[in-house]
């Protein structure tokens, strides 16, 4: 037995192995196919050529070394074709003239003319080129050499992770290029041991990975993973040839005619121990490698493990958002969330500020996007998700949030920095991240639905009590005014003392003013808890807003104030009362015109936005005093107001609150701080399918749908 058949016997076996794997993985894929017929070329290559090392027998080793060349032949032919397919080329003329070319090798093969003879080496019978043998040699040299620039070509021309793709390939094809001293071989004028079997293994071995779970791993990890292998490599198959090389004679004297299989067990002894050392030295270069990855993968499971602790939504978008770009240091990261009042995915948290153009506000429950994730639920890379006209992802990451079925939202990531790739532990912890931002989303929506249901509740009660607390307060407060109005009237016709009849007329004045104050209290009140009869119809919002202008400018101008608008150019239809919309935003305008009380830039802008085809929202801006950030939230309870006691009931926001809950919409507003300004934005639902001329039609039995 040859001991020098065993590798490229192995190899072939490795090579059957890889090919299949990967043809099974995809049969789809043409990528995938044209691969595995790259495999299996070879691995005809290297049975040959092991069963040509076996024979003892020069004409059958010559017969097999033919067979052999039957797979050699494709070899050049099926790596062009993947490198084309690869790189998504149009080679539709170049690609059968290949094939077509390969043909004349296969009727030559059998022939003297491509191996003229055999010759004995001491690994065992080699062939020796024939004299048409160049022809097939510079055929190789072409299309090796033609591929490689193609994807030196493209490496220069795309960024991300299609980059290193590329680089994985080039690896891999750099590699190979080594094998070619098993041509040079067949020449009489090199006798160098044919290791292109090691090539092989290498070669396949990286185009396998690069195809399979290339975007998972940095080339920088490849390298040192597939120079560890070819160390190992080299040692379980080097030491054993080497014995047999120049020991051979050393062991015959030894062992006699069995000397060979000393090396035999020399090589089971260390493809024993080869793959321990091999898992070894690998755990201990990518501990030095992956030393900031490693870090910041442990700060994840942490983050994991404390964020369902987190109750407020908004706080909890934040703080994962903060915690992946801080620790991981990605360019951008941004998370989205289920709304079902938008019927969206609905922008939570984006940073930094400056990345906000990436991600669309609103994404459609039923966008490419979301598709994709309910398809795959798992992390998916940039290149998986492909373009995406709602986020712009760049070598980024999109990690879906689960909770059975459902989608509850997902979180948008940048690529690392200096373009570094997601590794397949980066994937595995981010996956256990999602696990627990949605436990945690779905924990921060319990206690928002129990909050809301006991603000609702606490509201309610207060409406029941409105209405018994005006009854009883509105009359007595009524006689008290008018007995002080009766009094100031008497009294003054009987005091002559300029001193005295000033204090009598002042302390009337005061009770009539805190009477009418009371009284003003009540009838907001009033408004507070009082059904709005009014039934709501198809309006234009334009001619809502310029109706609310009319009205209130004389107000604005004589308070110095700048108004400006801003308006969408297509005409948007909402149902609702015209005379509530507008009551809204006087609401607003007069809050404004208070907190300019003191500016020296007094300015109001109005603006209208489509923040999807659905929803449009109205915003209304000043330069006002602002407000607190802990007052964001409470500003639009009952009797709230930072106003003085004399200025303001607390009812006004809260009333147009009211208002914009009728019209189906919601309302908030927003503040960088004190004396930063402040706006008050509500958003209402668009009414669809509706005409300008239908608003001339009287009595319309239309259905109106949102």
């Amino acid at each position: 037995m040859n001991p020098y058949a065993i590798p490229p016997l192995i190899t072939c076996i490795i090579l059957i192995g890889i090919g299949t794997f990967v043809l099974l993985k995809n049969i789809t894929s043409k990528l995938n196919i044209i691969f595995s017929l790259f495999s299996f070329s070879m691995a005809l290559w290297l049975f040959g050529y092991t069963k040509m090392y076996l024979n003892k027998d020069p004409s059958l080793a010559l017969q097999w070394a033919r067979i052999g060349f039957l797979g050699i032949i494709f070899i050049p032919v099926f790596a062009y074709h993947f490198i084309i397919s690869f790189l998504n080329l149009k080679r539709k003329i170049i690609l059968p003239v290949i094939y077509l070319l390969a043909i004349p090798s296969l009727i030559l093969s059998q022939t003297n003319l491509i191996y003229s003879g055999i010759k004995e080496h001491f690994w065992g019978y080699y062939p020796t080129a024939g004299k048409v043998y160049f022809l097939f040699l510079s055929m190789f040299g072409v299309l090796f050499t033609r591929g490689v620039l193609l994807l030196f070509t493209q490496l220069k021309k795309e960024t991300g992770i299609k980059k290193e793709q590329i680089k994985y390939v080039c690896l891999a094809f750099g590699l190979g290029t080594f094998g070619v001293v098993d041509y040079l071989v067949k020449y009489p004028i090199f006798d160098i041991y044919p290791f292109g079997y090691i090539c092989a293994i290498l070669f396949n071995g990286l185009i396998a990975y690069a195809i399979l779970r290339y975007h998972l791993l940095d080339i920088k990890v490849a390298l040192t993973r597939a120079g560890i292998f070819v160390i190992v490599y080299l040692l379980v198959l080097g030491i054993p040839l080497l014995l047999t090389a120049w020991g051979r004679y050393w062991l015959q004297g030894l062992f006699g005619t069995a000397w060979y299989w000393t090396p035999v067990i020399l090589v089971i002894i260390l493809a024993t121990v080869g793959p321990f050392i091999y898992l070894f030295l690998q755990r201990r270069a990518e501990d030095i490698l992956l030393k900031d990855q490693r870090r910041y993968q442990k700060a994840l499971r942490e983050a994991a493990k404390s964020m369902t602790r987190n109750r407020d939504l908004d706080k909890l978008a934040q703080a994962i958002d903060l915690t992946v770009t801080e620790q991981v240091r990605v360019s951008f990261a941004a998370i989205y969330l289920k709304d079902e009042e938008y019927n969206s995915f609905k922008r939570k948290h984006f940073f930094p500020p400056k990345e906000k153009d990436r991600f669309s506000e609103f994404i459609p429950l039923d966008a490419d996007l979301i598709k994709i994730l309910y398809e795959y639920r798992k992390p998916l890379t940039s290149e998986e998700m492909g373009h995406q006209d709602k986020i712009n992802l760049d070598s980024g990451l999109v990690i879906p949030c689960f909770m059975e079925d459902e989608l509850l939202g997902f979180m948008v990531l940048g690529p690392k920095p200096n373009n570094q790739m997601y590794t397949q532990d980066d994937l595995i912890v981010f996956e256990t991240l999602s696990y627990s931002t949605a436990l945690a989303i779905e924990n921060s929506q319990f206690w928002k639905e129990l909050e809301d249901r006991y603000r609702k509740a606490r509201l309610q009660e207060m409406d029941a009590f409105s209405y018994s607390l005006a009854h009883e307060i509105d009359n007595p407060m009524t006689f008290v005014f008018n007995l002080a109005r009766f009094l100031k009237g008497h009294f003054l016709k009987y005091i002559t003392d300029p001193e005295e009849r000033s204090e009598v007329e002042g302390t009337c004045d005061i009770i009539m003013e805190g009477s009418e104050r009371v009284m003003g209290m009540v009838k907001a009140i009033r408004q507070f808890g009082q059904k709005t009869t009014g039934e709501l119809e198809p309006l234009n919002l334009q001619e809502v807003i310029e109706g609310f202008f009319k009205l209130y400018s004389p107000e604005l101008k004589a308070n110095f104030i700048i108004f400006t608008k801003e308006m969408p150019d297509e005409i948007i239809y909402v149902k609702g009362v015209a005379a509530e919309l507008q009551q809204i935003l006087m609401i607003f305008a007069k809050n404004a015109i208070h907190a300019m009380k003191y500016s020296q830039e007094k300015k109001l802008n109005l603006k209208v936005t489509k923040v999807s085809h659905n929803i449009v929202r109205i915003a209304v801006s000043d330069t006002g005093y602002g407000i607190k950030k802990e007052n964001l939230h409470t500003i639009f309870e009952p009797f709230f107001t930072s106003k003085a006691s004399t200025e303001g009931t607390g009812m006004g926001l809260h009333n147009a609150k009211g208002f914009v809950l009728r019209h189906q919409g919601r309302i908030w507003a927003e503040s960088e701080g004190e004396d930063k300004g402040a706006t008050f934005i509500f958003e209402l639902p668009i009414l669809q399918d509706v005409k300008p001329e239908d608003f001339k039609k009287k009595d319309s039995k239309t259905d109106w749908a949102y």
